[in-house]
């Protein structure tokens, strides 16, 4: 009996082992080289990658974590390929629309351009060593025929620019059009509100009542709808950011309300559904024609993650641009990962036997980019298959559903800060 069942169990081992030997034979077919270290081309092969991309006029660039050094290589890289050579004119961060607008165009004006360059977007990235090609690149392509334009899909405010400067130019415009407040005490409200929701409701005076802020809130949205309604027939280059910004305000100050106090109807995915709106607004409004690269984490990106219903920002744009539309998670097999804020990186222990970025380094490849749409349903990536995209979690997924490539990197190294 010992002996059958030892015997069993090689034939299993034998068995799995061919199977494996098959599909890393298949990879190695199927991946692209990516050079990711060099200054030179992305890739000795650009026609199979062109051709993957296709038609596509959306381009989404996930990633594990917010300090992965090597991810970001990699995407500044990518980024240059796509402007260059299939002309991705628009970079949207997952950071705040008007930062990042605004910073753009006074880059552009700037005695100092890579110092706006570096505020339009969240230090973790704008402020790393890694991502410093990319910005000296977008700052030399504004010079050109083709510039590479930054802009950003977020509602949260995280800097003075949203926090003093969007209310600011919203009053001047208003003034300026004669469009106004009915009294001295609307101002007033609307503006004390405004400060709160920039602070997400953290800088609340200790004695105010729920009742009250409540009131408050009812007010800023009437008052906002009613400017928003008076600014239909308005339109200039900087009116339709302020219409898009402020609506995004009336869209969120309930829920964050809501989640204040009770949780009651509080949906988790409201951040997403204002960060699609704003791509679809980036898209079809603000840049008509052009062809949009998106950079977040791979949470956001991905389709059919959440349980209904829950959705990301990538369901969201998959059910309006389909195969117009092409999702990239990042997957890695070891190393270390930590943004320029923590003391301490965190390390990445190598990827488990029979995980998919396990098998992805036994191809031998460093980087590599692996197209997983349109395969065949009897494909051995339409199994169930354990991988750590999100925040390098361990989790069982048949990936096709949930992206369209993947981009690995067998290993990581942290985010360090510019000196």
């Amino acid at each position: 009996m010992k002996y059958f069942i030892v015997a069993i169990f090689s034939l299993v081992s034998s068995n799995f082992s061919l199977a494996q030997k098959k599909e890393i034979n298949w990879l190695k077919k199927e991946i692209i080289d990516l050079n990711i270290d060099t200054t030179g081309n992305l890739t000795n092969n650009p026609k199979a990658l062109k051709d993957i991309i296709g038609d596509a006029e959306i381009v989404l660039l996930g990633e594990q974590s917010h300090g992965d050094g090597t991810v970001f290589k990699t995407k500044g890289q990518l980024i240059r390929f796509l402007h260059d050579q299939m002309n991705f004119d628009v970079l949207v961060f997952e950071s705040s629309l008007y930062l990042a607008e605004k910073s753009f165009q006074n880059s552009l004006v700037s005695n100092n351009p890579i110092r706006d360059l570096r505020g339009s977007t969240y230090p973790h990235w704008s402020w790393t060593n890694e991502v410093q090609p990319l910005i000296q690149y977008i700052n030399t392509s504004a010079k050109s025929e083709n510039p590479l334009i930054v802009s950003g899909m977020d509602y949260q405010e995280i800097s003075k620019i949203d926090r003093n400067d969007f209310p600011v130019e919203l009053y001047l415009t208003l003034k300026k059009l004669n469009i106004g407040f009915i009294d001295q005490n609307e101002q007033n409200d609307y503006f004390t509100f405004y400060s709160y929701l920039a602070a997400y409701l953290n800088n609340l005076p200790k004695d105010i009542q729920e009742t009250d802020l409540i009131a408050l809130s009812n007010k800023f949205i009437k008052t906002s709808q009613r400017f928003l309604s008076q600014l239909e027939n308005q339109s200039s280059t900087d009116i339709d950011l302020l219409k898009q910004v402020l609506k995004n305000k009336v869209a969120v100050t309930p829920v964050l309300i809501s989640r204040k106090y009770t949780d009651n109807n509080f949906s988790m995915n409201t951040r997403d559904s204002i960060m699609a709106d704003n791509i679809i607004w980036l898209k079809e409004k603000r840049y008509p024609g052009k062809k949009i690269i998106v950079w977040a984490a791979s949470r956001h990106i991905a389709r059919n993650y959440h349980t209904t219903p829950e959705k990301s920002t990538g369901d969201y744009l998959f059910e309006k641009y389909k195969s117009k539309m092409y999702s990239i998670a990042f997957m890695t097999n070891y190393g270390n990962w930590g943004t320029i804020g923590m003391k301490k990186d965190k390390v990445i222990p190598p990827a488990k036997e029979n995980t998919l970025e396990n098998l992805f380094s036994k191809t031998g490849k460093q980087n590599f980019f692996l197209n997983i749409r349109n395969l065949n349903k009897s494909s051995w990536l339409f199994k169930e298959q354990v991988a750590r995209p999100f925040g390098y979690m361990e989790e069982s997924k048949v990936w096709p559903h949930y992206f369209d490539g993947i981009i690995f990197n067998n290993e990581m190294v942290k985010t360090t800060i510019v000196q």
